[in-house]
């Protein structure tokens, strides 16, 4: 059904559609509240819970809360069909506040609702892929069960202490690339017996920064109550991180954790940045300006690249686009996402484009949105050198000014009509993520999600570097395969503009 098909002369949704678009928004709800943490836990239980029947069963409830959530968005699109972009678009349509005004355009509202929601999800589909992609690290670099020497010894009752050497033999020194010399040899220690109160002799694999002589001391795990069981030599730290149980060293668990915090929160920051930032109309101020206009077409442009103080030009930005017309000229409202088909759903309704003039030099797009007369908001971004035309500037009115109702702008200053009384919803096309996800991206998330159960549970040796690589790709293919269509759209070529700016736009 199309949003023409499927709207009344004034523009307001169906009761069928308007109460899909709410299930969708709450499954979406939903699905992310309980996969988005699970995701989450997982890492940070490898990381720190050293019961190893604890992690792995916390870890496995994890991985099946998370493989509960893709079947509920494959039956959620079983049930109601998979959309496109353009379908979602208009599903997720909201309910007007108000009717449009009988006379005259209708007044803008005094406030506009935040997009800081659409944000932070963004935010949080970032921080989870980034976890999951430093999870499979976390998982091959750590190892789901004790070693076999080590669980013995810990059965047995084993205990960390220094104990004497009495011979060595093929003692041989490294000097790596990287780091102080160290020594490998073979010794063998004294184990004191706590049934006898001898010594049991036992041989051992060192690894110590100087070489060993015999009367050395070196630190081992061992089973005072078996010292036939043999020792483990090591550091004390890391003995003490086997013995507990511990999946990573702690060395490595530090470095992981740390790489974990700061490389999931920067690309999250990046893609609130990228996403608008925080600059983002939610109430009216002397710079902003608001023009009538309708959607006339949607699609893809390229923004002209803006040159350094340096001389160098920088790369010329791909835009995703809805053309507004306005009676001055066109205007590009630029989406975060792509808009294809977008213009179809909007229809002809008229529609209030509002952005905020330029704050800086050197700044191509502003934060703007777009008011349509039935009662809805979309967030997005409008081209400044389009915005600052003298026939668009002529023609934009500040919302609030002297001359509008109620306003209290500057005397003699155009103003457009600010209703107090008036309430608009947000718009937000990308609530509706499960009903485009793909089937290819949940299978090869499935797999992912298998893979890491392998690793959480499983002892693989040298295989474990090879399931974390084959997991990785799965994530990789997961998020190639959702979005793919975007990124055919984005390079295609576009036909050369007179203002150095492409467009591939499609007008109606």
């Amino acid at each position: 059904m199309t949003a023409d098909e499927g709207t009344a002369s004034t523009g307001t949704p169906v009761e069928g559609m308007v109460r899909a678009g709410r299930a969708t928004r709450r499954a979406a709800a939903v699905i992310a509240a309980v996969g988005c943490p699970a995701i989450v836990a997982v890492p940070a239980i490898w990381m720190f819970c050293a019961d190893e029947q604890a992690r792995q069963w916390s870890i496995v409830a994890c991985l099946a809360v998370v493989l509960g959530a893709l079947a509920a968005v494959a039956l959620r699109q079983r049930g109601t069909g998979r959309r496109g972009g353009a379908d979602t678009f208009a599903e997720l349509r909201p309910v007007p506040g108000d009717a449009p005004h009988a006379s005259g355009p209708p007044a803008l509202p005094a406030r506009l609702p935040t997009r800081r929601p659409a944000q932070l999800r963004g935010a949080a589909a970032v921080f989870c892929c980034t976890t999951a992609l430093l999870g499979f690290v976390a998982l091959a670099a750590g190892d789901a069960e004790r070693p076999a020497p080590v669980d013995g010894i810990a059965a047995a009752g084993g205990v960390i202490q220094d104990v004497r050497v009495t011979s060595v033999r093929n003692s041989e020194r490294h000097n790596p690339s990287r780091g102080h010399d160290y020594y490998t040899a073979t010794s063998v220690v004294a184990l004191p017996d706590a049934r006898t109160g001898d010594t049991v002799p036992a041989t051992v694999s060192t690894h110590t920064p100087e070489p060993l002589r015999p009367g050395s001391r070196v630190t081992v795990l061992y089973a005072p109550s078996k010292p036939g069981l043999g020792a483990v030599q090591g550091r004390s730290e890391p003995l003490r991180s086997a013995l507990d149980g511990a999946a990573l060293a702690p060395g490595a668990r530090a470095a992981l954790l740390v790489i974990w915090l700061l490389g999931a929160g920067f690309l999250s920051g990046l893609q609130i940045r990228y996403s608008g930032g925080f600059g983002t109309l939610t109430r009216w101020r002397e710079r902003d300006r608001a023009v009538r206009g309708r959607c006339t077409g949607d699609g893809v442009s390229q923004l002209a690249p803006r040159t350094e103080k340096s001389g160098r030009k920088e790369a010329s930005t791909k835009l995703d686009q809805l053309v507004i017309a306005t009676d001055d000229g066109e205007m590009r409202f630029v989406l975060y996402g792509d808009t294809d088909g977008y213009a179809e759903q909007l229809g002809a309704e008229p529609l209030w484009l509002c952005w905020r003039a330029r704050r800086k030099a050197g700044q191509q797009l502003g934060p703007a949105v777009l008011v349509g007369d039935s009662g809805w908001v979309l967030h997005g971004q409008v081209v400044l050198a389009e915005a600052e035309q003298p026939a668009v500037e002529n023609a934009a009115r500040t919302p609030g000014g002297a001359g509008a109702p109620g306003g209290s702008g500057t005397p003699g200053e155009a103003g457009a009509p600010v209703d107090v009384q008036r309430d608009v919803r947000v718009w937000d096309p990308r609530a509706g993520w499960p009903l485009r996800v793909g089937r290819g991206a949940m299978i090869a998330a499935a797999v992912a999600l298998v893979l890491a159960g392998l690793l959480a549970t499983t002892s693989l040796g040298g295989g474990r570097w090879w399931a974390a690589a084959a997991g990785v790709l799965c994530l990789l293919g997961a998020v190639a395969a959702d979005e793919l269509s975007t990124a055919w759209r984005a390079t295609a070529p576009n036909s050369s503009g007179g203002d150095g700016s492409s467009s591939s736009a499609k007008a109606r």
